[in-house]
């Protein structure tokens, strides 16, 4: 009875997760124009392309020309059957000249083969490394809004298995569709110059299945969409999973997870189900049309040959063209199946490559330093109905530690993410140095602008290089000076490798605290005019807190620093604290001052130390 109830539970929420994802705006599929812009990208290759297509030409052209020749065998044999009959011996000449003719065709045709596939490897794969750069490349001019719209485990999923999934295709369909359509249109013309009337006869079925066909494709096309959209999906699902393993687990919410998990694969495999299962309906279609063809010439053939109106040879010649008339057409719907989801994966990527980017930097004015920071009527709103940031004001000067406090949610990480041009402002201007920051190139304001988040960021490698990330080209000096201001020297020569010693993935091996000191001594490394702190400190024991507030007071002096904070206590010597509040400053003021006011403030900090 419980499971019966669990399976019911899960039913219905997959029933949702269908309807959600049915009803979900989705850009119009434009599979003709994605195949455009597919091909457009072996611009530059066209020379490659014709020489495969000639060389894919000839091959077929010959290939098709062996039942020709064996017809001519059987005539040939024939006649010699009715030659020995009146004298006695048979005269083998003209069938080995004929088998050497063959051979040599046959031959020829495979080195033609031979050359169009290696050609064609090249060419294929060429354009997917053009098609995975054009990706990276374009991942790193898009704005920081793009990823916060999108899931990670999609955007990876695009990257991989859609861009794998294109490549599969072409590598595998390409050369076959040109050696398709060669022997169908060579073939036919042979048939054609046989008996135009025979030709007709064994095409009969074919305008039929070709009906069939194109209704069959036309629906497939969407599932074959749907089946690469739930396959970001999947994967989506699995890295935040992954990534989230151990709240998932001391939350016991495992058995959630694969529900959910259950829930979006079983719409996975319904969705592939009909998709592969329309697609293999062609197969047979085309099959049932080709035997069809074949059945219909053996009749009329049959009946021909013993009329006397035509010769065996040529019959049988007849009937292996109209079976090989028909392949280019099997392999035609196989590859239009392929086709179908090649170009959903390949809509999925241009989705990707046609996404807005950040505004281009056109100014050619910089900065050499950074000291005062002027905010001036800002407003911001991520959605266009929920504003955040409005009319906020605020001149910070050189030197000074501004801090900003107040409620999650209140814009205090959202004015740094303004002052980074990680998003752009709505109305309203923000200077550095007496500039305006969209007069400046992104690289050139953030090269006076250094960062440490609260979420640690850490590649895989050793901890020195992870450090001289932010500044490679610092002496040693200036490295032993970072890592001991940041207090890393202490814990890092514990380690057997010290700073040699190889991160594991998401830095596994070091505790959230050595990571968090570790992007401390890296933005002290960059030795920034404009220092951020945001929560920067959060993963940070009390005492350790305190050892590095008192190991970057030398550090921030003479800079302009913005210490973004929940501890209240870490920020009491601050020259400048704003208490914000949905968005807009409510105080200002130094600790003291905003204690003495008994306000927004002085209530967040009580609460703090309440007992």
């Amino acid at each position: 009875m419980a499971d019966k109830k669990k399976s019911t539970a899960i039913s219905e929420k997959y029933a949702a997760y269908r309807n959600k994802s049915q009803t979900e705006k989705e850009k119009p599929a434009d599979f003709m124009g994605t195949a455009k812009k597919l091909l457009s990208l072996l611009r530059g290759k066209t020379l490659a392309v014709v020489f495969t297509t000639f060389c894919a030409a000839v091959g077929t052209l010959l290939s098709i020309l062996g039942p020709k020749y064996l017809g001519d065998i059987i005539n040939v044999l024939d006649e010699q059957v009715k030659y020995k009959l009146q004298n006695g011996n048979m005269d083998f000449a003209p069938i080995k000249s004929i088998l050497l003719t063959i051979l040599i065709i046959y031959a020829l045709s495979s080195l033609f083969n031979f050359m169009q596939h290696y050609v064609m490897a090249g060419v294929v794969q060429g354009l997917i490394t053009r098609l995975r750069h054009d990706v990276n490349s374009k991942l790193s001019r898009l704005p920081l809004s793009y990823f916060d719209a999108h899931n990670k485990g999609d955007i990876l999923s695009r990257i991989t298995n859609d861009i794998d999934n294109i490549n599969n295709t072409l590598q595998n369909n390409l050369i076959q569709i040109i050696t398709s359509v060669v022997t169908f249109v060579g073939v036919l013309g042979i048939m054609i110059y046989y008996s135009p009337g025979l030709s007709l006869a064994s095409l009969l079925p074919f305008p039929v299945c070709f009906v069939i066909a194109m209704v069959i494709l036309r629906f497939s096309k969407i599932y074959f969409r749907r089946q690469w959209k739930v396959t970001g999906d999947v994967n989506g699902h699995i890295e935040e999973m992954f990534t989230g393993h151990k709240i998932v687990r001391a939350f016991s919410h495992e058995k959630k997870a694969i529900e959910e998990f259950d829930i979006i694969n079983e719409a996975l495999c319904e969705d592939s189900r009909k998709a592969q299962f329309l697609s293999g309906v062609l197969s047979p279609l085309i099959n049932f049309a080709n035997n069809a063809g074949y059945v219909i010439i053996c009749v009329i053939g049959g009946y021909l040959i013993i009329e006397g109106k035509q010769d065996v040879g040529t019959i049988v010649v007849f009937m292996t063209y109209t079976k090989m008339v028909m392949q280019p057409i099997v392999d035609l719907s196989n590859i239009a199946n392929n086709l179908q989801s090649s170009l959903a994966s390949a809509e999925r990527v241009f989705d990707i490559l046609e996404a807005q980017e950040e505004a281009l930097d056109t100014s050619t004015q910089e900065i050499s330093s950074g000291d005062s920071v002027e905010f001036s009527n800002v407003s911001f709103s991520y959605t266009e109905d929920k504003p955040l940031i409005e009319d906020f004001s605020l001149t910070v000067n050189k030197g000074e530690l501004v801090a900003i406090v107040g409620p999650t949610g209140a814009g205090k990480t959202t004015i740094v993410n303004l002052l980074m041009r990680f998003y752009e402002t709505q109305s309203g201007t923000i200077k550095v140095s007496g500039k305006d920051i969209k007069e400046l190139s992104r690289k050139n304001l953030r090269s006076v602008l250094g960062m440490v988040l609260q979420d640690t960021w850490l590649f895989k490698g050793s901890i020195r290089d992870n450090i001289m990330y932010g500044n490679e080209k610092a002496s040693e000096e200036d490295f032993r000076r970072a890592v001991k201001a940041a207090k890393v020297d202490h814990f890092v020569s514990t380690l057997p490798d010290g700073y040699n010693t190889i991160l594991e993935e998401d830095a596994a091996n070091l505790s959230a605290g050595q990571k968090q000191l570790i992007t401390i001594a890296r933005a002290i490394l960059a030795s920034p005019d404009i220092l951020i702190l945001d929560e920067a400190t959060s993963s940070v024991d009390t005492r350790t807190e305190l050892q590095i507030q008192q190991a970057m007071q030398n550090l921030m002096e003479g800079r302009t620093n913005f210490v973004i904070a929940h501890r209240l206590s870490t920020i009491r010597k601050a020259d400048k604290i704003l208490v914000m509040n949905e968005g807009r400053i409510v105080e200002t003021g130094t600790h003291s001052s905003l204690m003495e006011k008994d306000g927004f403030y002085a209530e967040i900090y009580n609460s703090q130390f309440a007992v």
